[in-house]
């Protein structure tokens, strides 16, 4: 039987407290490795997040990349609706409420990246969101994914949230990265990797250049 899929409603109405320090974490991350990839002071760079509703990211990498333009991508009208009040240059952010397996954006964008989406998937829809990425970036340019990884302390740390009845990413499947690696490799050049320790919830980062 498959697993409910997650509220995602539910979840931006009542983001747990513990989420400000991984997300601190997570966006220290992203922006050294996009900072590593990207021309410094480009200001023409363009971004496009996929999973990115009520995006924790967008201040900090409109603050220090300075991008013209930050595209995202999400299904979640209410998490939309929330970051649609947030922003303060509607001129460079730009919101599309479309799935990953099915974006109609055209493939010019610098970077594409997402932050713990292609794992809600089952094993075959997970390579379509993958490989739907780079369907969004131009040639040559960069894609950033992360997604959980089931080390001991991934499976420690959630068996304790669900013993604790506060799981709500019921239909997250953790994703060895030999699952992911190859449908990256499709499509591009893999130019760095990393294990996020610090996150008690384990996750895996690859940051790629489109080839092809």
């Amino acid at each position: 039987m498959a697993a409910p899929a997650t509220d995602w409603d539910s979840y931006y109405q009542s983001v747990p407290p513990t989420a400000q320090l991984t997300r601190r974490y997570t966006t220290s991350v992203l922006l050294n490795a996009l900072k590593r990839v990207t021309p410094s002071g480009d200001a023409g760079l363009r971004i496009t997040e996929i999973g990115g509703a009520n995006s924790c990211f967008l201040d900090a990498i409109m603050r220090e990349l300075w991008p013209c333009s930050y595209d995202v991508v999400d299904t979640n009208a209410y998490g939309l609706s929330l970051l649609a009040k947030r922003i303060a240059e509607a001129g460079r952010v730009r919101l599309h409420q479309q799935s990953v397996l099915r974006m109609s954006l055209p493939p010019i964008s610098d970077v594409v990246f997402s932050v713990g989406l292609v794992e809600h998937f089952d094993e075959r829809r997970t390579r379509e969101a993958v490989l739907s990425h780079f369907d969004a970036v131009r040639p040559g340019g960069i894609v950033l994914i992360t997604f959980p990884t089931p080390t001991r302390l991934y499976r420690a740390t959630r068996r304790l949230i669900e013993t604790l009845g506060m799981w709500k990413f019921h239909d997250e499947r953790p994703l060895d990265p030999k699952e992911v690696l190859p449908s990256v490799r499709e499509r591009g050049e893999v130019l760095h990797e990393k294990l996020l320790w610090p996150l008690m919830l384990t996750q895996y980062l690859i940051v790629a250049r489109k080839t092809r």
